[in-house]
């Protein structure tokens, strides 16, 4: 299983193998040294159970796709749409709009899902059972917040 760890100093993100690591791992932007407890269902890739980082056992699920790139798309689309809409052509411009959001649907349907933590925003990619219910924000907002608490942000 690839385990993407956010660093709590620095919000770097740090790529790991669960089978393939020790029980500390260190940021390499800000020399943070991150204990971890990898549990065995993280190492045969057959669960997200506990979270190496904070412990914690919620998760979301959600789609591996970066929400950059598909407002990156829906942007190109619309500046297009816009250049065909200022010389009169409004058949053309609401297509190019139409094509950009259908494209970026059809990107967004094939891609798989992957967990995540709530509370240190640590993301599980690999071939395991998907369990984790979709994103709560009443959830999250408790998680996150007993999370900063702990590191002594709040």
């Amino acid at each position: 299983m690839k385990i993407i760890v956010v660093c709590p100093d620095c919000k770097s993100r740090l790529e790991i193998l669960a089978r393939a690591v020790g029980d500390v791992i260190k940021c390499g932007l800000c020399d943070r040294a991150i204990t971890l407890s990898i549990s065995e269902k993280l190492c045969s890739d057959s669960e997200v159970d506990c979270c190496p980082v904070c412990q914690g056992t919620e998760f979301y699920s959600r789609k591996d796709f970066d929400p950059k790139v598909g407002l990156t798309v829906i942007i190109i689309g619309a500046l297009i749409s816009g250049v065909f809409y200022w010389f009169r052509l409004d058949l053309v411009a609401y297509s190019v709009l139409g094509i950009a959001a259908l494209l970026d649907l059809l990107v967004y349907r094939q891609l798989r899902d992957l967990s995540v933590c709530y509370r240190c925003h640590s993301e599980f990619r690999g071939n395991y059972r998907r369990t984790a219910p979709l994103f709560d924000l009443h959830t999250a907002d408790e998680l996150e917040l007993e999370w900063a608490r702990r590191l002594g942000k709040q």
